[in-house]
């Protein structure tokens, strides 16, 4: 990834005047009477009903995908390196050094290898965007999916399992992730926090967060929670 260092707490990036104004004339703020860039970031006064009382009152506006995929195809994103949209706004992603990489691929590949041997239509894919709701496409680390193939984001509903792999970013993933992964009906979700060498797993999606969840330590083996019979190794992570 082109980011330079790492960071401890993620902030979203803050668009510029060009990214609004392009944003505004194609119609992106079309249910908003007025809109306005502050700090980088946009607000609006939501387009009212004639039978709702008037109000004044400016909201945050959320970037669906479409505004997001639009700031990318005019090259408003480039210099920031990889960025994911949550929750309608743009995050720059950590760089991978070789402690994240190995253990992404690694799992990836046990995770590719127990699936082939359980028999299982699923395939893994990695660092690719997923359509989790109008205004998020993040880019987990890991997607175990039933559509690999195809245009576009893979589809949430075509998700079994997703991993985010941690090494500067478990705050985030153990934060405002389970809450989008959660909210987006994803069955199960692991965060491999590399620096407390263990591995969340959660599963049982309701509202903004997972039912059931436990904690398995780098050098256990690991049972999927939601599919059957397929366990994974983690000796050597």
């Amino acid at each position: 990834m082109n980011v330079h260092v790492p960071f401890d707490h993620r902030e979203p990036l803050r668009l510029r005047a060009d990214a609004f104004w392009a944003l505004k004339q194609a119609g992106a703020f079309a249910g908003f009477s007025k809109c306005e860039l502050l700090d980088g970031e946009i607000s609006g006064v939501p387009m009212q009903d004639e039978n709702e009382p008037e109000s004044d009152a400016s909201v945050p506006i959320k970037l669906r995908r479409q505004d997001y995929a639009f700031l990318d195809r005019l090259g408003m994103l480039d210099g920031h390196g990889k960025t994911e949209l949550i929750d309608g706004l743009v995050y720059p992603m950590s760089p991978q050094y070789r402690r994240h990489g190995y253990i992404k691929d690694e799992l990836a590949y046990r995770l590719r290898r127990a699936l082939e041997n359980g028999g299982t239509s699923l395939r893994v894919a990695t660092e690719q965007s997923v359509a989790i709701d109008t205004v998020s496409e993040p880019q987990p680390d890991i997607i175990v999916t039933r559509e690999p193939r195809g245009d576009g984001p893979i589809p949430a509903d075509s998700v079994a399992l997703l991993v985010e792999v941690s090494v500067h970013t478990a705050r985030f993933d153990l934060d405002e992730k389970v809450r989008l992964y959660s909210g987006g009906g994803i069955p199960e979700y692991w965060v491999a926090d590399v620096n407390a060498r263990i591995i969340h797993q959660m599963w049982m999606p309701q509202g903004s967060a997972f039912d059931e969840r436990r904690q398995i330590a780098f050098g256990d083996r690991i049972d999927l929670a939601t599919i059957g019979a397929i366990t994974i190794d983690t000796a050597d992570l």
